[in-house]
C-alpha cells in the first residue's frame, strides 16, 4: 500500500467505493463491516457513514483501514479542506479578556492549553478554536465569570467566521 494511501486512510473526508476486483462474498466479514458496505456509494466520506452508523472516528478509520487491507474498496477521492488560520489578535484578545477573569496567570493558563492541545499560535486552526476555549473556561472556578468569558469568546469566534 502507498504511503499516500495510508494517509487517506486516517481522513474522515476520504471517500471510497467498493472494489471493482473483489467481491465481499469472498471474504467473511463482521456486522459492521457488511454495515460500512452497504454505505459504500462513491459519494460519502468516512465522517459521513461514521454518523450514520453511530460509530467513533477511530471505530470508523479502523473498520475502513480492514476493508482496504482486505481489498474489498479503493479509495476514490480525498477533498481537501483549506485550513484557515486564527489571526494572532484573537489570542491577544483571549488574553485580555481572560485576564480581566483570572488575573495575570490567564497567559500561562493560554499557554498549557494551547500546548495540551499541540496547537502551536501561529498555525492555530479557526476550527480548533471551540474546544480550545471550552478547556479554558474549565478552569475558572467561578460560573457567572465562566459563563461571562464565554459569551465573550464567542462573539469573537463569530468575528472569525465573518472575516
Amino acid at each position: 500500500m502507498a504511503e499516500k494511501d495510508l494517509k487517506d486512510l486516517a481522513d474522515l473526508k476520504a471517500i471510497f467505493r467498493l472494489s471493482s476486483t473483489k467481491s465481499p462474498s469472498e471474504v467473511t466479514l463482521r456486522s459492521a463491516e457488511w454495515a460500512i458496505i452497504t454505505q459504500i456509494d462513491g459519494h460519502k466520506s468516512i465522517g459521513d457513514v461514521a454518523e450514520i452508523l453511530a460509530l467513533s472516528t477511530d471505530e470508523a478509520i479502523n473498520l475502513f483501514n480492514g476493508l482496504f487491507q482486505k481489498g474489498l474498496i479503493e479509495i476514490l477521492s480525498v477533498a481537501k479542506e483549506e485550513k484557515k488560520q486564527v489571526p494572532l489578535s484573537f489570542f491577544e484578545k483571549l488574553s485580555e479578556e481572560l485576564t480581566k477573569i483570572i488575573g495575570p496567570v490567564a497567559p500561562y493558563l493560554i499557554e498549557d492549553t494551547l500546548w495540551d492541545m499541540e496547537i502551536k499560535k501561529e498555525e492555530c486552526d479557526v476550527r480548533k478554536i471551540p474546544e480550545m476555549i471550552e478547556a479554558i473556561s474549565e478552569e475558572i472556578p467561578d460560573e457567572l465569570k465562566r459563563v461571562q468569558f464565554q459569551k465573550v469568546m464567542l462573539e469573537e469566534m463569530k468575528n472569525l467566521e465573518s472575516a
